[in-house]
């Protein structure tokens, strides 16, 4: 006789594995794709001399289209006495160009020395022949010769600059499907292989059986947080806004902080210190849950594991009123969120994952080890100024920002504005959020083991 049970478990769970396996073909190809989009102009070169103006490269479309100011990118060099080394790619607006213009700057007596440059966009690339940028007779201001395989640069105007007027795209050899069949192959096979499908579904259940706990949990904790004061929870709510007021004031009123783009500074500054205050602020309190509930994690029957989320939950209640006032100041500024925000909820629920995942990890350990907690608050005052939430990551060297993006809340931040200013899809940066979900699930599996193995000691610590 077929045992049907077992049957329709084992059939939902194939039919589990194939839709993980398309999902994950679908990430890992948006993966490898992104590696080939962008329109973009790498350049190696080096010079003195060079003390005004600024460097630029302009680009035309189409044949017989002129450049103008408003096709045009800026180049940072970072110069020291007049002296420059660069060596990096700059990005360009458009998806495609037919030919480029790279500005030298104001000065009249710099020299320059282009080693090589390289053309990509999403067509395919071009290694530039410096010997034609040098004979082309389109350069203005400028003394060009080629020797020895570079191409040298004597300004002898104020508007001196070369043009790259023949772009001959060789098409990539793309073999994307391949590599992103088998990553997603190696990666069903290592979930199949590591990841206890039984145990993530008996934890879900666990969870969902036990909503209403958590939920009046939540509820309970938010309003005996503030219960011994007058105004009660209203502290909640004043104390946030009046920081975003004093930053509002110190930076635009004070620094006189000019927009960012066209944003104005005060609407690209709430839609990163928001979700920073939700993250703080439900990090560090689930951090002592254990402490704080001592009297439930000494009982046998508890389920100690739902503390962090109930106290996450009840940070959540005040995230939420904040993002509808953030709304509502984009509204006065006459900024309609469009669709776009929609993608709050996932970069949201994004920030709920990751302090779940630091909370099981620091949770446990701040039973054991209580200056964990001044630790976390110089990490969390750290974090909050080498987050890009007051200042605009594109001031620092394209080569020092990868560096910052390391930091998971940048995606978040990243994310709000993406949803609320710039309308960015999030699977654009599939990049960054491979990444970041990669560093969640490490961080989460970390927490649960650091969870089993300390929970039997919780009630003789405490």
């Amino acid at each position: 006789m077929i045992n049907v049970k077992g049957f329709l478990f084992y059939t939902v769970k194939t039919i589990c594995y194939i839709l993980l396996f398309i999902i994950t073909f679908l990430l890992c190809l948006n993966f490898f794709d992104s590696f080939y989009r962008g329109c973009r102009l790498s350049v190696d070169m080096e010079g003195s001399g060079v003390y005004e103006g600024p460097f630029q490269v302009y680009y035309a479309l189409e044949e017989g289209q002129g450049f103008t100011p408003d096709m045009c990118d800026n180049v940072n060099l970072n110069l020291k006495n007049g002296k420059f080394k660069f060596n990096e790619k700059i990005k360009l607006t458009p998806l495609s160009a037919f030919k480029l213009r790279l500005d030298m700057g104001g000065s009249e007596n710099a020299n320059i020395t282009v080693n090589k440059m390289r053309y990509q966009d999403n067509r395919g690339y071009c290694n530039i022949d410096l010997s034609r940028v040098a004979n082309s007779g389109l350069n203005a201001d400028v003394n060009t010769s080629f020797e020895n395989g570079v191409l040298n640069i004597a300004t002898t105007g104020k508007d001196p600059y070369i043009v790259i007027d023949e772009i001959n795209i060789t098409p990539f050899e793309n073999h994307n499907k391949i590599w992103a069949g088998l990553s997603a192959l190696v990666i069903v096979f290592l979930i199949y292989r590591y990841v206890r499908l039984k145990a993530v579904y008996s934890m879900a259940i666990d969870l969902w059986q036990s909503r209403r706990l958590i939920f009046s949990l939540a509820v309970n904790d938010f309003k005996t947080k503030y219960s011994g004061s007058y105004f009660g929870t209203i502290w909640a709510f004043i104390q946030p806004v009046c920081t975003i007021l004093v930053f509002w004031f110190v930076f635009q009123v004070g620094f006189r902080s000019t927009d960012v783009g066209n944003v104005p500074f005060i609407i690209w500054f709430i839609a990163g210190i928001i979700p920073w205050f939700f993250f703080s602020d439900a990090w560090n309190s689930a951090s002592n849950c254990l402490i704080e509930y001592s009297f439930l994690v000494k009982k046998v029957v508890f389920k100690v594991h739902i503390l962090p989320l109930v106290k996450i939950i009840s940070n959540l209640f005040v995230h939420i009123f904040f993002v509808c006032f953030m709304l509502a100041i984009y509204c006065i500024y006459g900024l309609r969120p469009s669709v776009y925000a929609i993608q709050i909820l996932y970069y949201s629920l994004c920030m709920i994952v990751l302090v779940i995942s630091l909370s099981l990890i620091t949770a446990p350990l701040m039973v054991f080890f209580k200056d964990l907690g001044q630790i976390m608050n110089i990490i969390l005052q750290f974090g909050m100024w080498l987050t890009p939430i007051l200042w605009n990551i594109d001031i620092i060297p394209a080569r020092l920002q990868g560096i910052f993006k390391l930091n998971p809340m940048y995606y978040i931040v990243q994310g709000y504005r993406d949803s609320l200013i710039y309308n960015v899809v999030f699977y654009n940066n599939i990049k960054q959020t491979l990444y970041f979900w990669i560093v969640v699930f490490a961080l989460m599996l970390i927490g649960c083991i650091i969870f089993r193995k300390l929970r039997p000691h919780f009630a003789d610590v405490l």
